[in-house]
């Protein structure tokens, strides 16, 4: 358990607070470039990001690690474990996520898949195979700046460094570039997804003390 001196204690999320969590998860990525590409029209991204995100939640409280704020949800962090970051079929059906197409729609779907799918051939690049993964992190737009997204960060971010593995994350928000950088994590790519133009940064926190080489493209 992690104290915030002013703000929450940062707890593993309970079961109960799934829903929750993915609602401020599709508040915190409303605006997102993937989110706006995936739903251009504002009244479709809000009926049907919540359950995105609520499903990629349950995927993380299942197979990884999820840490939230005590009491009231305002922020969340969704870790994958190292052997968890391909998400197996088997796993993605008990999470939800095999009726993704279904209920977001297809083309919303096939939009999202294919940037991840191109985003995941850096994630092969840039990181050792053995790593934690932050899949997602938001805040309550309401609770933003009061250092929720720091605190998250850091009880996984000292347990990889106690288990000598790096962390990774993307981020398509150029707003969060100096944020990861602050927490220690230093920027691997920058590039451009063909497809959408969405601009995007990779970024791997190596273990206290160790440095790992990129591997060159």
């Amino acid at each position: 358990m992690l104290k915030k001196s002013n703000v929450s204690t940062v707890i593993r999320l309970p079961a109960s607070e799934i829903p929750r969590a993915g609602e401020v998860l599709a508040k915190g990525f409303f605006y997102d470039p993937i989110v706006l590409y995936m739903f251009p029209d504002e009244s479709k991204r809000a009926q049907l990001m919540p359950w995105h995100f609520i499903a990629f939640v349950r995927y993380g409280y299942l197979f990884g690690e999820v840490y939230s704020t005590a009491g009231k949800t305002d922020g969340v962090a969704v870790w994958l474990p190292p052997g968890e970051v391909q998400m197996p079929p088997e796993h993605i059906e008990q999470a939800g996520l095999d009726r993704a197409s279904e209920v977001l729609g297809r083309e919303p779907w096939e939009r999202f898949t294919s940037i991840m799918s191109y985003l995941e051939h850096f994630h092969r690049q840039d990181v050792q195979p053995r790593h934690w993964y932050l899949a997602l992190i938001g805040i309550d737009p309401s609770q933003q700046g009061h250092g929720l997204g720091g605190a998250l960060l850091k009880p996984m971010l000292a347990r990889a460094d106690a288990e000598g593995l790096p962390c990774y994350l993307e981020t398509v928000e150029s707003k969060n570039v100096p944020f990861y950088q602050k927490h220690g994590f230093k920027i691997i790519t920058e590039s451009i997804e063909p497809q959408s133009g969405i601009r995007f940064w990779t970024f791997r926190h190596d273990p206290r003390g160790r440095e790992e080489t990129k591997t060159a493209a």
